[in-house]
């Protein structure tokens, strides 16, 4: 269904599912909202695996959203909601959620005005950010690719702290970076 890089068939475990799989140890509260979902990456698997949360999995296109009703349907997991919806221009009306995650849709700072609003007090959003890119925040000062390393840095007057770690996926040379955007408990 070309919903991912023929590339990327090779690199399935590792580029795409054991990558997803990686955030679930910074997984806050009960409800989570995958941004961008795609073909249901990081959503899905973390389902899969965590099946005491539910996972809304959010996407524009009708096709991605249609191959996730499939798959949903085979794999009979019951704690996932499926949405196809543009966030920058069809709102979700009375609904927070605990941990907002996004892979592969927008650095952290032009994602956190997007989906800031349907954060939960307390809550954060996970960005994942290739190893790739070049990162440009003040977090990008030292990288240990021995373990994982936390640097944190409060985002004075944004609502928000952010902490960058660094994960080892096997099967990738490189590490990949989450970046956790926790959100004030005041706010």
């Amino acid at each position: 269904m070309n919903l991912i890089s023929r590339r990327d068939i090779n690199r399935l475990l590792p580029r795409h599912l054991l990558d997803s799989l990686s955030v679930l140890p910074f997984l806050h509260g009960n409800s989570v909202l995958d941004v961008g979902t795609g073909p249901g990456l990081p959503g899905m698997p973390l389902a899969i695996v965590d099946p005491n949360r539910t996972y809304t999995l959010c996407d524009r296109m009708a096709k991605r959203i249609r191959f996730l009703h499939m798959a949903n349907r085979e794999l009979q997991t019951s704690n996932v909601n499926l949405e196809e919806r543009n966030l920058a221009k069809q709102a979700f009306t009375d609904q927070c959620f605990d941990t907002i995650l996004a892979r592969g849709v927008a650095p952290a700072p032009v994602l956190w005005p997007m989906v800031e609003p349907y954060l939960a007090k307390g809550g954060r959003v996970i960005v994942f950010e290739s190893a790739q890119v070049e990162l440009q925040d003040p977090l990008e000062n030292e990288k240990n690719s021995e373990e994982t390393v936390a640097d944190t840095v409060d985002e004075i007057g944004l609502g928000y702290t952010a902490e960058k770690i660094s994960c080892l996926i096997p099967g990738l040379e490189q590490p990949h970076f989450l970046c956790i955007l926790q959100r004030s408990a005041e706010d």
